[in-house]
């Protein structure tokens, strides 16, 4: 195990197992993760970017990062537990995962993949979109009040629940290619 406060510059490619541990203000490009533990750690205004995680276990929070690069999908799923908070998230993928309740609170999502995930409960309030996918998505009981930017036909998309605000809520009928005067 390793002190808290550690900086994953120097150990990331060495250690395996992170416990309570927050990185801040550190960069981490095209580093290979896999099978890594990130067991209830923080990272703070960190850069991560192409990172592999393919059967790491994230327990993480993520505060003012950006992440780019990211395919979510490949963490350990029974062992993953995610939040960000005013994150810059890039050309990553959270597509075919579960994640009920996670939060998303101030975000800014760039080109992000959301297909097939089940994201009931989700808080993206204040969030701001460009260019997502949301196809096949479970967004029940999700929370997008103060969101913009986001594009989701709710003919493919479960939406049962979930809460909008105006005037963005307006977003929802762009897929029916209709006027609204």
């Amino acid at each position: 195990m390793l002190p808290k406060d550690v900086p994953p510059k120097s150990l990331l490619l060495s250690e395996k197992e992170f416990e309570g541990t927050t990185f801040r203000t550190e960069s981490a490009f095209g580093v290979d993760l896999s099978g890594t533990k990130f067991i209830d750690c923080t990272f703070e205004q960190c850069q991560l970017s192409s990172v592999k995680i393919d059967g790491a276990v994230l327990q993480t929070i993520f505060r003012n990062s950006k992440i780019e690069g990211v395919n979510f999908f490949t963490a350990k799923r029974s062992m993953l537990s995610l939040a960000f908070e005013a994150c810059l998230i890039r050309h990553s993928s959270f597509a075919d995962l579960k994640l009920h309740n996670i939060k998303f609170t101030k975000c800014k999502f760039q080109n992000v993949d959301f297909s097939d995930a089940d994201l009931s409960g989700a808080d993206f309030s204040n969030a701001a979109f460009e260019d997502c996918v949301f196809r096949n998505t479970n967004l029940s009981t999700a929370d997008f009040r103060g969101a913009s930017g986001y594009v989701i036909d709710p003919t493919q998309n479960k939406l049962r629940h979930a809460r909008f605000s105006s005037p963005d809520v307006l977003n929802l009928l762009l897929p029916f290619d209709i006027s609204i005067d």
